[in-house]
């Protein structure tokens, strides 16, 4: 699979997390919101969010004048990160290589997605964590 293959903006349809006991849960909730963007300088960005999360108060609100359990929560519900990517045919993977995220620790690392394909819709598979797999699931953006 080529690198043309991923340019373009792409809607999250679903995201589910299978645990090691079986039980499939949606990480994001039900109606998750995703939009991912490929370009062809080979940069990429991600931005999921739940759909469902309370508003803050206003436009701009003050982050440091929330209480500090509304911002945790409005932070679990959020998963940001942009860099360069790469794609290697051979393994079916495509390798985000983190420059920003929301999550400081990221910065740096490489997100390994193995990848596939099939009826207009590009699936993606982190490695598994802990005896959990999950599966995301994009189509093209119109």
């Amino acid at each position: 699979m080529l690198k043309e293959n991923f340019i373009g903006s792409w809607q999250l349809i679903d995201y589910v997390t299978l645990l090691e006991d079986g039980t499939c849960i949606e990480p994001l909730g039900t109606s998750p919101y995703g939009i991912g963007t490929y370009t062809e300088a080979g940069w990429m960005s991600a931005h999921l969010m739940r759909s469902d999360r309370r508003l803050l108060g206003g436009a701009r609100p003050a982050l440091d004048k929330l209480p500090p359990d509304l911002i945790a929560e409005t932070a679990a519900g959020y998963i940001g990160y942009a860099g360069k990517f790469t794609v290697d045919a051979h393994t079916r993977r495509v390798i985000h290589h983190v420059e920003a995220a929301f999550v400081p620790d990221w910065v740096g690392t490489d997100m390994i997605r193995e990848y596939m394909f099939a009826d207009g819709i590009l699936t993606l598979r982190p490695p598994a964590v802990g005896g959990a797999s999950s599966v995301l699931r994009w189509r093209r953006a119109s």
